[in-house]
């Protein structure tokens, strides 16, 4: 028993031995002197960029708002300057940044600044997320890769990556080349061509949804992009009938309205349509603001908010002509917090008249708003007892920001409507 013991002390010694001269190798200096090495590599290589970095960011941690380009200069003083696609060309907001090791080399963008900060604000001051949510972005990144060529951040909560590239040209050039961009690529509809195959895309945020039929069942594939001065870019590939789609090149000068050809194979192309004038009314959610009401609409509006808002002592927060609240076509509203519809019946007439006319139902508090505070007077410019027909103009048929109905048979009806959000219709 004893020899055994002995037997194995001495193996013991000698894996001791070993093992000793192995750590001598591998970690022959400390895990402190490592970790500062890494942060002032890191440091180098971010403050290398003479003319700073392009940052193609992906905030959210399934990519559900796609992608946005940044632009960031970092000083060997602690500063870094950013400018974004988000706002002007000539835009660019100062604040400080550190390294420091954290489970890793982090970058933190640890004061606040009103461009970089933009995607981790959970006001959500775009309008994208959602209060309490917004992009739901990241200030803390792990870095996952850095080099003169390329930075790979992670997002430390959400996960969102983050690539960087040194940037070429002049920032203010390409924040405006951009903006032109994204602009001049925006039509209401799509489809996706694929040899003798068409498939309808929807565009959300940035992504695009392919739906399509494959094998007797409905399919959908959803593609997270970020706008290229030519194009869109996927930030990965997705699959759709077989193809792989990386994303696409626009070209006005093809088609009616230009097309856009896949980036990797020319041959599918995703084709701009834009509906008829009275079809974008329907198929989209149109705002009301009190100032773009015609002289006949104006008093009966004035009429619930003196008779029936002011004694409640409720505002009218928003009033839009669509389907986005309860999915069928009507007047949405929300007053004092409270949401509701009052539906519409709608006759397309040619490609630009339509006829309206309350279809007396009234979902969520539509009913009570009926009934209770007025509303039939709302209702009435647009067709409230007897249908009204109105002929439609817009700033832009391609791409409208607004349309204008205009009653065929009284010309003072005349309601504008919005595409971008109005709150607070009576102040506006």
């Amino acid at each position: 028993m004893k020899k055994i013991f002995y037997l194995f002390c001495l193996l013991a010694a000698a894996f001791a031995a070993a093992c000793t001269h192995e750590e001598e190798d591998l970690f022959g200096d400390s895990s402190a002197n490592r970790a500062d090495a890494a942060i002032t590599a890191d440091i180098a290589v971010l403050t290398g960029a003479s003319n700073g970095w392009l940052m193609e960011y992906f905030p959210a941690s399934m990519q559900e708002y796609g992608g946005y380009n940044l632009l960031l200069d970092f000083n060997a003083d602690g500063t870094v300057q950013a400018a974004s696609e988000f706002f002007n060309a000539e835009d660019v907001v100062t604040s400080l940044y550190a390294v420091k090791q954290s489970s890793g080399v982090v970058l933190s963008f640890d004061t606040y600044n009103d461009i970089f900060h933009l995607f981790s604000d959970p006001i959500d001051p775009v309008g994208v997320g959602g209060e309490g949510f917004g992009f739901e972005g990241d200030y803390d990144f792990l870095v996952l890769e850095a080099s003169p060529e390329k930075v790979v951040l992670r997002g430390k909560k959400a996960g969102g990556i983050a690539v960087l590239t040194p940037m070429q040209g002049d920032w203010g050039d390409f924040i405006t080349a951009i903006r032109e961009s994204e602009a001049a690529m925006a039509f209401p509809k799509y489809v996706l061509v694929i040899g003798e195959d068409t498939v309808p895309v929807s565009f959300s945020y940035r992504t695009m949804t392919f739906t399509y039929e494959e094998n007797e069942e409905q399919t959908s594939q959803t593609a997270s992009y970020i706008v290229t001065k030519t194009g869109y870019k996927f930030y990965a590939p997705v699959e759709v009938l077989g193809v792989t789609l990386s994303g696409f090149t626009f070209d006005a000068g093809q088609g009616v309205h230009g097309w856009f050809t896949e980036n990797t194979n020319s041959a599918i192309k995703l084709i701009p349509i834009v509906p008829p004038l009275n079809e974008q009314l329907v198929g989209g959610d149109w705002f009301i603001a009190y100032s773009k009401l015609g002289s006949y609409a104006q008093p009966y509006f004035n009429h619930v908010k003196i008779n029936a808002l002011d004694p409640m002592s409720e505002t009218l927060n928003y009033a839009f002509i669509g389907s986005a609240l309860y999915g069928a076509f009507g007047f949405n509203f929300n007053s004092g917090g409270y949401t509701g519809l009052l539906g519409l019946n709608y006759t397309l007439i040619g490609e630009d008249q339509i006829s309206l006319q309350f279809n007396m139902t009234g979902p969520g508090n539509g009913v009570w708003y009926h009934d209770n505070a007025l509303f039939p007077y709302l209702l009435n410019p647009f067709g409230y007892s007897a249908a009204r027909t109105f002929t439609l103009t817009a700033d832009d048929l391609v791409n409208p920001t607004y349309i204008t109905l205009t009653e065929n048979a009284n010309t003072n009806n005349a309601i504008t409507l919005s595409k971008a959000m109005v709150v607070d219709v009576f102040a506006n």
